[in-house]
């Protein structure tokens, strides 16, 4: 049996686990609450974080790359996975995470893995399942994972800083305008003269 049909069969328990090792990433009340309901209506964070996370563990299963496979080499491949990271990246962007700790969450699912194959395979199979090169192709991908979400989370996070600075030339703008300092700016000349 191969990798993906392995991760196939464990699906279900390999995605729990690195949801609640994703949720418990957070301080410890909010944590709590995350794990409670994953109804998108009473616990829409949770929701988006599962469904996010699904969306790409299903894209690590269906990436057809070799290990010789550079990040930058195939678009589509790596749009495909930063759309799948969007949201659980979005919502992580606008906490208190480094861009260490925001990404952190997607080097678990080799341990998760690693610890769920474990059980399908007796000790020294795995030795050897580990060791194998459809394993490593696996490792390599979720490396290649990790990269994607720092870059959605360095995207995210350079909009959050445009949209402050937007925001703070804005104020001052309107103060300087309402003592009679400046012209009145138009949307365009604010956001164009945050990006300079």
């Amino acid at each position: 049996m191969d990798i993906n049909q392995q991760l196939e069969l464990k699906k279900e328990e390999i995605l729990k686990k690195w949801f609640e090792s994703t949720i418990n990433s957070y301080p410890e009340d909010t944590a709590k609450f995350l794990k409670k309901s994953k109804n998108q209506f009473d616990n829409p964070v949770g929701s988006a974080t599962l469904q996010s996370l699904e969306n790409t563990f299903r894209a690590i299963l269906e990436m057809n790359i070799s290990k010789n496979y550079k990040y930058s080499q195939d678009i589509v491949e790596q749009n495909k996975i930063e759309n799948a990271l969007d949201p659980v990246i979005r919502i992580r962007a606008v906490q208190n995470f480094s861009a260490s700790e925001a990404v952190a969450f997607v080097f678990e699912l080799k341990n998760i893995v690693k610890s769920t194959i474990g059980k399908l395979n007796d000790q020294n199979s795995l030795e050897e399942f580990k060791g194998s090169s459809s394993y490593e192709l696996f490792e390599h991908k979720v490396d290649l994972v990790a990269l994607a979400a720092f870059n959605r989370f360095m995207k995210c996070r350079e909009n959050i800083f445009l949209l402050k600075a937007t925001e703070a030339k804005r104020r001052i703008h309107s103060a300087f305008e309402r003592a009679g300092l400046v012209t009145e700016l138009n949307e365009n000349e604010l956001v164009g003269s945050s990006k300079s």
